[in-house]
């Protein structure tokens, strides 16, 4: 040790201790003594002057500090005319243990431990991080658990984590702490304590072995190891680890194989399976079973509903859940399609309500279905349930619904553009009365935009507090094309088309583009408008560039594009429904960016819908229309010209009988159908009369100063106070239903010691339960309870807490709290035989 390492220790001790004894038998340090010089400390080499030194240092110098040094061998205590001094103040050691313990802050007395485990002792960096673990009254059994939080590298000192982090390390092919294990002599120690909490038993033990029999043992299908139920206690906190979970993914991957599970998964039923956690092949085996079920009618929607809310929770729940809502909402589908297959309409304004009363549902869940096929990459484990769904939607509900409303188109002499949900009243019937009541008004354009979208943007600004919004339905122009669609939506007196083309005019002015429509609006509006790109409105600074330009204004129409150019493109016409999802997500924002700019009053609308069918297209769904006359327009849903003339495959109709100032006549697709058009998409189309393609929605959106939404509250029915068993049944009670305005909650919830420590396994659960009464929102949970709740806490008072997650992080927050007296008999701590 050098002089100066050694001043150092002795500095630390006098800062302390008035007087310190140094035993150095062997004259190891006698140079380094001599040269030693501490500021305020005597020096004094005892050599058979005991009697005077302690006169000295007792009676004429008591305030003083002394080193007393000793060559002579140290003398028995009865023997020890110093005995009371040196029992009274410190001894300094110098050997290696002594060395150690000093620096880091440990007693003499654990002198043996740190002998016993001297190779962990002579890295600094080891001794630096235990240094900072241990604590005040720490003894042999503390110390050697810290100790083991360094090798492991934990932040907890816990033999939980400690298998996790050996787990973690062994699955990536690294036996480094099995060495170390061996090297600092805690290999015993530490299978030890997994003996006494899991009573593994296996004179051999390694870490491998120990978990194959964890998870043979919490396996629903494989027979029963004899370790006790602590071993589920650790796979439930292993799955809820941050820092371990991928290494839980891959040792349960190995184990699976090693176990043969995918076999013992094929003779199993799903209602046997449907709760296991501890291999993805179970989530592959409800899937499939699910999946089969449905595609054969054997299986009802309430109880495909329910076994997938079993799965809700569990492990692999985030990489599963496309396949899991597509077959909720494929389900779904199948009930809903079969109830409305025969829709028949005795009118147009019948038809009209019938959809977007109920009708679109169909459309909205055949759309989710579809999207969250396409998110789990079209696996074809879904391929029997996708080819149902398809058939139904196409064959018999999409097709036949529209036959059906063609005969009603048949019979329309004159387009409904005067009546109040036409989309050519919209101007006047949703626009003008903020403008009369000089309120500022955003109005929103999203390009295909259709009903069921806009039904579903609905509901999420229902559920977004301090907003409100409200939802109609509207009549597209015909043909439900763009340029017409957009037109329609401006202040006008007459609609034109432009000789020649597809292009409109509104009273002699051209509505092509944002500009086009920003004069129009600056000269029939009669306020203050203009028109702007959506690209460009969100590239305001909110604060600076998008508040002027807002003051500039009472009227502001924004125009975006993204439906309606995915799925016109014959290359991203796939990805339409897509497109839909990532729409939604904008216009939220985008309405934020507009309260952000002072404004309240929003209204969100669309210049047509479309019709989507995700599989390729029979012959029998294209037609060979015989039709002549000089065409100026076409597309696979409808001919603009002049002259024209048709057959039975399409409707006709003159530009007056569509409100139109023009002489142009338009022949329109029936039904479903579409015309053979050359280098175009067929999948996605719009300009017919279907339902999909001219009912679309007009969505009133307020921004509020209070809250305007809550969260149901959950409560616990609790019987009595005191915990007297290793299990603890709980039910909880959602007090509300779910609805519009009032949102689902999720709690995770467990059992915790006053000191912080988990006592338990979690419980975590979504309350979004809809209808029924009280105790049919009754969920139960028995909590497991860990060995040490009836041994280091036992007859202590525990709480049940319940939290809720920490939006946008992964952090939770208390919610509520109840407490119990641990009292639990010693017979508890055995498990069943």
């Amino acid at each position: 040790m050098s002089i100066i390492n050694l001043e150092n220790s002795l500095i630390k001790i006098f800062n302390t201790s008035r007087i310190t004894f140094w035993y150095d038998e062997k004259k190891e340090f006698a140079e380094q003594y001599e040269e030693l010089d501490i500021n305020g400390v005597d020096k004094i080499h005892v050599q058979g002057n005991e009697f005077e030194v302690k006169y000295r240092i007792s009676k004429q110098e008591p305030n003083n500090k002394f080193l007393l040094y000793f060559t002579d061998e140290k003398p028995l205590n009865e023997e020890n005319w110093l005995l009371d001094l040196e029992l009274a103040h410190h001894v300094f050691h110098t050997d290696q243990e002594a060395m150690f313990m000093q620096e880091i802050g440990m007693g003499y007395h654990f002198k043996e431990l740190v002998t016993e485990h001297i190779e962990f002792f002579k890295s600094k960096e080891r001794r630096t991080k235990l240094k900072e673990l241990l604590g005040e009254g720490d003894q042999h059994e503390d110390i050697r658990g810290k100790m083991l939080a360094v090798l492991f590298n934990t932040d907890y000192v816990n033999l939980s984590t400690f298998i996790q982090a050996h787990s973690s390390e062994f699955i990536d092919g690294n036996d480094k702490f099995d060495k170390n294990l061996d090297r600092y002599n805690l290999t015993n120690y530490y299978w030890g304590k997994i003996k006494h909490q899991f009573n593994y038993l296996n004179e051999a033990p390694s870490i491998y072995d120990f978990l194959l029999e964890v998870f043979s043992t919490n396996f629903v299908l494989d027979s029963k190891s004899k370790l006790n139920k602590e071993s589920r206690i650790l796979l439930l906190q292993w799955k809820d680890t941050i820092q371990f979970r991928d290494s839980f993914d891959q040792v349960s991957e190995k184990i699976a194989l090693d176990l043969d599970v995918k076999s013992k998964l094929n003779e199993t039923t799903i209602e046997t399976i449907i709760d296991d956690d501890l291999f993805r092949l179970a989530d592959f085996k409800v899937i499939h079973e699910l999946v089969n079920q449905l595609a054969e009618g054997n299986i009802t929607t309430e109880k495909v509903l329910k076994f997938i809310k079993q799965r809700e929770n569990k492990f692999w729940n985030n990489e599963f859940q496309p396949f899991y809502s597509c077959i909720t909402f494929g389900a779904q589908f199948i009930d809903k399609a079969k109830e409305t297959s025969s829709t028949k309409y005795k009118s147009f304004d019948e038809g009209i309500k019938s959809y977007s009363e109920n009708l679109y549902e169909v459309d909205f869940i055949y759309r989710k279905f579809i999207w969250n096929y396409r998110q789990t990459k079209q696996n074809r484990i879904l391929a029997n349930l996708v080819e149902t769904v398809e058939k139904i939607y196409s064959n018999d509900w999409l097709l036949n619904n529209n036959n059906n409303w063609q005969k009603v188109i048949d019979n329309v002499e004159v387009w409904p553009v005067n009546k109040g949900n036409s989309q050519r009243a919209f101007f006047k019937k949703h626009v003008v009365p903020f403008i009369e009541k000089k309120q500022r008004l955003f109005v929103i354009i999203s390009d295909a935009l259709r009903y069921e979208c806009g039904a579903e943007l609905s509901a999420r600004l229902q559920a977004e507090n301090r907003y409100e919004s409200s939802l109609e339905s509207m009549v597209a122009s015909l043909p439900s094309y763009t340029q017409l669609g957009m037109a329609s939506l401006l202040p006008h007196k007459e609609i034109t088309f432009k000789e020649g083309s597809d292009s409109v005019e509104v009273d002699g002015m051209s509505s092509s583009g944002t500009q086009g429509r920003a004069k129009i609006l600056a000269t029939n509006s009669g306020v203050r408008a203009t028109a702007i790109k959506a690209k460009d409105f969100m590239n305001f600074n909110s604060a600076t560039q998008g508040r002027e330009f807002v003051k500039k204004h009472d009227l502001i129409y924004i125009y975006h594009n993204r439906i309606d150019n995915t799925g016109d493109t014959l290359e991203t016409e796939e990805k339409a429904f897509d497109a839909v999802e990532d729409e939604m997500d904008f216009l939220m924002d985008m309405l934020k960016k507009i309260a952000n700019m002072n404004g309240n009053n929003m209204i969100i609308t669309s210049d047509h819908g479309f019709i989507y069918q995700n599989n390729q297209l029979d012959e029998s769904d294209f037609i060979e229309s015989n039709h002549n006359g000089t065409i100026w327009k076409k597309n696979r849903r409808f001919v603009i010209g002049e002259d024209l003339k048709g057959d039975n495959s399409t409707t006709a109709f003159t530009g007056s009988q569509l409100g139109l100032k023009s002489d142009a006549d338009v022949l329109i697709s029936k039904s479903i159908n579409r015309l053979r058009v050359s280098a175009s998409g067929s999948r996605f189309v719009h300009g017919g009369a279907s339902l999909q393609e001219i009912v679309i929605p007009v969505i009133k959106v307020t921004k509020k100063r209070q809250d305007t939404t809550s969260q149901v509250d959950i409560d616990i029915i609790k019987s009595t106070d005191r915990i007297t068993t290793n299990i603890l049944p709980v039910s909880f009670i959602q007090s509300d239903l779910v609805t519009e305005k009032v949102l689902a909650r999720i709690i995770r919830a467990g059992i915790y010691a006053e000191d912080g420590e988990l006592l338990s396994d979690q419980f975590k659960y979504n309350f979004d339960i809809e209808q029924g009464s009280e105790r049919q929102r009754e969920v139960k949970h028995r909590f497991q309870l860990m060995a040490k709740a009836s041994g280091k806490y036992k007859n202590q008072r525990v709480q049940l807490i319940l939290e809720e997650p920490v939006e946008g992080t992964t952090k939770w927050k208390q919610y509520k709290e109840y407490y119990y007296t641990l009292n639990i008999s010693f017979t508890n701590d055995f498990d069943d035989f």
